[in-house]
């Protein structure tokens, strides 16, 4: 019971103030109880916990894996510091290398096809010389189930050692002779473990060890190996010496054991985007909470105003929300870190089979800064009830709630927490705003469906009699509350259908048009002897060449005279694959399979060669501007370049594009070695043919589209697996939105059973005329959910594939089918409280 004395005048000294402290407190408590038990606090609080579970579980993995690939960077980077790049290095610059340091060990790596008894198979080959392993444990076995032991310096000249898989992969055994490039070398060892195996990163190839001096004799081009330096040195002059790297190689990629990662960078980018699809978990948490808060603001102004009536000020009402709201976020906090650990040894033991030793950790500090950011999001998410309190008056004791109309300040805070996470974790803006347009014009799309259905519905069957008629009647005269109620259960579906529909359609377009336009063969990366010769190859045995596109390889180091990753700020997939070489192709006449998005393509025979065109969205995720000057590194020098231009992929001529295109007229100034892309269709029976074209050139890179395909398939798989786990908690919110809007309009759902009833109708009718209004209400959200998937369809694939979209419309009816039972069955299931009305009631109220 609220007396004046709790509610009195401001206090005008301390102990007065301790003393109204504990009041209000005391008078929150008393409060909050009351309510525990209420159905908007309880779907609050729902809503609440999986947001927070969601959070807590993402950034507790997400810091366990950095964790673990710090660890690993000190342990497995096999050197103190480490150089690696695509040419040797000078005599000069080694000399002056080694006076900086205390020992250096030389690895030179090349990824080759091996061929054994017409098997083939893609490797990684590796050379070693005298010094290596620098640091750590070079391990092998003498079989495959062999104990380990540990190795003072690499194979001898002539010798090889296999890996495991490489092993098994063949059928061979120790002693056994194979030919890679006409040079004969012996099986001694099975490769066990590399000190330096962390510089491999996503690298899952089969592995192959030899002597650095057979690699010289294979006579592999210099530009195909990687060359890699590993330096013992004194941590302080790890400075000095990275100083040094980039004023003479400034292309070469520098490591050293206090830096990051090499899958550092992969990692916040998918912490990035697991983050930035918890955009769709807020965006629904905000349409549940905007239900929620139609009752949850009456019953607080209602509460503010009784507390001025017994002489309290306006703040009293706004401290003790303020405070009952803390007390609901505290006890919430136990069963969300509980579930949170959970779900994060989960995740976890997921991980730890591509994170070898990973081990679950729970990080309390982060869990303290988590909670506050997603404290933060909540309490925006409150804000406009906590301000409709400040003008709570007396008079509203005997005035009817807010209309639903006036909920503006509630969209705005739901806006701002979604700015908040869109800020917080995209680094693709291109995506965040296709995901942004799509969402926006789903609502759009079933704000429209709602009033148009409503609309003519109503006028249609005016002149009929029936049930149907007077539910459209009913429904148009509650529009508004209505088209909430759909766009809530719509982009629950939406979302729903946007994750998984998506994926369901992706593999199987991208195959057909790889099939059909790329034969089923891809050749990667080939000299121009090799091309030559496939050219001769091909025509001799009746095989198709359908592409054929030559490229240098150019590393981008500079925009604008300053450092790629200075400029770029923040990750992305494109800073992240320019960290490595990239092929660069030139052209006089724009591809058939390009099309131009901004600037102007040069003329024929321009001589102005210093020029590029950059592909769209990478212009977009390292914020790019026609103008800007891009410095590469081609074989060793350094070529400035103007963005003239920026191009798109277009469907319809083949798959080989290019992010970087420069004039034809640039060749004659840039002295690199040319390399080329193809696409072949080579029949079953020709197939047999490869094993000799491998024989002969090891490094021409080949992948068919089978293998291509399967490796889709995986990721595809993985991506799936991750979307599934993200649908549960979308369904959970979704059940959420449907029930917070059922909650919101209870109570004019009760007196308008109660008037039907009034004329004479039964409960019966009434339960009938909610069974037609669900079915409705999920028909509409249902099309809207599905045109706004299918328009995103189109949007996505369009500009990240440049595909048609063609959607499994039999895959599209069932789930239709799916969302009008199961919207319909909660619907009538949650709504049956209404049907608990009467005459009597009405005339009570």
């Amino acid at each position: 019971m609220l007396t004046k004395t709790q509610g009195g005048a401001v206090p005008r000294s301390f102990a007065g103030f301790i003393m109204q402290a504990r009041l209000n407190f005391s008078l929150a408590w008393q409060c909050y109880r009351q309510e525990y038990h209420l159905p908007h606090q309880r779907l609050l609080r729902w809503t609440q916990a999986i947001l927070l579970i969601f959070m807590l579980a993402l950034s507790q993995s997400s810091e366990s894996v950095q964790q673990y690939l710090t660890k690993n960077l000190q342990g497995l980077l096999g050197a103190d510091a480490l150089i690696s790049q695509h040419q040797p290095l000078a005599a000069t610059q080694l000399a002056s290398l080694a006076k900086q340091v205390d020992d250096v060990a030389q690895t030179q790596q090349i990824s080759i096809n091996f061929s054994h008894d017409n098997s083939w198979q893609y490797i990684s080959l590796k050379g070693v010389d005298d010094n290596y392993p620098l640091q750590g444990e070079l391990l092998t076995a003498n079989s495959l189930d062999g104990v380990t032991y540990a190795n003072s310096t690499g194979p001898k000249v002539g010798e090889i050692w296999f890996d495991s898989r490489l092993l098994s992969r063949f059928s061979l055994k120790l002693g056994d002779v194979v030919n890679i490039a006409s040079q004969t070398f012996t099986v001694t060892k099975l490769l066990a473990h590399e000190p330096d195996r962390l510089m491999e990163g996503h690298n899952v190839n089969m592995r192959a060890m030899i002597n650095i001096a057979d690699m010289k004799q294979l006579n592999f081009s210099e530009n195909l190996i990687q060359y890699r330096y590993l330096l013992a040195l004194d941590e302080d002059n790890i400075t000095t010496l990275q100083a040094w790297q980039k004023q003479q190689i400034p292309a070469a990629e520098f490591m050293h054991k206090k830096g990051n990662h090499p899958l550092a960078l992969f990692w916040q980018r998918t912490e990035n985007f697991l983050g930035l699809t918890s955009i769709l978990l807020f965006f629904m948490a905000a349409v549940a909470i905007e239900q929620l808060s139609i009752k949850h603001k009456s019953k607080e102004q209602y509460f503010a105003a009784v507390c001025m009536s017994l002489g309290a000020s306006h703040q009293t009402g706004i401290v003790v929300s303020i405070i009952k709201w803390c007390y609901s976020l505290l006890l919430l906090l136990p069963i969300a870190f509980i579930l949170a650990a959970a779900t994060h040894w989960l995740i976890i033991s997921h991980l730890a089979e591509s994170f070898v030793n990973l081990t679950w950790q729970w990080h309390l500090g982060l869990s303290f800064s988590t909670l506050g950011f997603v404290s933060l999001l909540f309490a925006l998410f409150y804000l406009p009830v906590w301000y409709s309190l400040a003008n709570s008056t007396i008079a509203s004791l005997f005035t009817t709630a807010t209309s639903e109309t006036k909920q503006l300040g509630q969209k705005i805070a739901a806006l701002m927490v979604l700015i908040i996470v869109v800020f917080a974790y995209s680094d693709n803006g291109l995506l965040t705003t296709m995901m942004l347009i799509a969402m926006g014009v789903t609502i759009a799309l079933i704000l429209a469906l709602s009033w148009l259905t409503l609309t003519l519905g109503e006028k249609l069957t005016q002149n009929l009699s029936g049930l149907l008629p007077f539910v459209f009647f009913m429904m148009k005269q509650r529009l508004v509350s209505k088209s909430t109620q759909i766009l809530g259960v719509g982009l629950s579906a939406f979302l729903l259908l946007f994750t998984l529909m998506l994926m369901h359609d992706l593999g199987k377009t991208m195959s057909v048009y790889q099939r059909t336009h790329d034969g089923n063969l891809m050749v990667s990366q080939a000299t121009t002897d090799q091309m030559d010769y496939l050219h001769q190859w091909a025509l001799d045995n009746d095989i198709s060449i359908r592409q054929n596109k030559a490229y240098m390889h150019a590393k981008l180091i500079e925009v604008n005279q300053q450092p790629l990753k200075e400029f770029a700020g923040k990750p992305s997939d494109s800073l992240a694959r320019f960290s490595r070489d990239i092929r660069m192709h030139w052209a006089n006449e724009l591809p058939s399979n390009n099309r131009i998005v901004s600037g102007q393509w040069w003329q024929n025979a321009s001589e102005n060669w210093q020029q590029v065109s950059i592909e769209e969205e990478v212009m977009t995720d390292i914020g790019l501007a026609l103008g800007d000057e891009v410095s590469f590194m081609i074989a060793g020098k350094r070529y400035n370049f103007i963005v003239a231009a920026s191009h798109a992929f277009k469907s319809g001529n083949g798959s080989i594009t290019f992010w970087i295109q420069m004039p034809s007229t640039a060749i004659a100034h840039i002295q690199a070695t040319h390399y080329h892309m193809a696409s072949i269709e080579v029949s079953d029976q020709q197939q047999s043919l490869l094993g000799n074209l491998w024989q002969k050139y090891p490094t021409l890179r080949m992948v068919s589209l089978k293998e291509m395909t399967a490796r889709f398939d995986s990721t595809l798989a993985m991506i799936t697996t991750v979307i599934t786990g993200f649908s549960v908690v979308i369904i959970l919110l979704a059940i959420i939105v449907i029930l917070a809007s059922i909650n919101a309009a209870e109570a004019k759902e009760r007196k308008k059973n109660s008037i039907i009833m009034s004329f004479g109708f039964s409960k019966r009718t009434c339960f009938q005329l909610n069974i037609i209004e669900w079915l409705i209400t999920a028909l509409i959200a249902a099309t809207g959910s599905i045109v706004g998937t299918y328009l995103a369809g189109l949007l996505i694939y369009q500009s990240q594939f440049s595909l048609p979209y063609q959607p499994d419309f039999i895959w599209l009816l069932g789930t239709l089918f799916i969302i009008l039972a199961s919207v319909t069955s909660l619907g009538i299931f949650a709504n049956k409280h209404s049907l608990n009305s009467s005459v009597k009631q009405l005339m009570t109220d």
